[in-house]
């Protein structure tokens, strides 16, 4: 299991890096400022490595979805905490959307698997 979760995590950080080149990109082409996608880009990477973990696990996807993202959310908070980051509501938002996205992403990995 441990292999499946750092398989997911490695799918988790190359998303993260292509889609904020991607951004950076339209930034500097376009010359605007994409601020809604800083919010996007993680909840669309967690929700993909989250599909990819639903389809290695056998049942009760959404409690390692869950699992998943807490231990995420648990690195970055504890990386937010050193480096001084406040927190606001805002935040916790983020937080609870990245949690649901890794419950529904894990949801339809197990679904696709069951499919095919």
């Amino acid at each position: 299991m441990f292999k499946n979760y750092l398989k997911s995590y490695l799918y988790l950080g190359l998303l993260l890096i292509v889609l904020t080149l991607i951004i950076s990109l339209m930034n500097t082409i376009f010359n605007k400022n994409f601020t809604i996608i800083k919010i996007i880009i993680p909840i669309i990477s967690i929700l993909g490595s989250s599909i990819i973990l639903g389809q290695k696990v056998k049942e009760k996807a959404y409690l390692e979805g869950l699992k998943f993202s807490s231990i995420y959310l648990i690195i970055i908070t504890i990386i937010k905490i050193i480096f001084k980051h406040t927190f606001s509501y805002r935040t916790f938002l983020v937080y609870f959307l990245m949690l649901f996205a890794s419950i529904i992403g894990s949801m339809i990995g197990i679904n696709i698997k069951k499919q095919n």
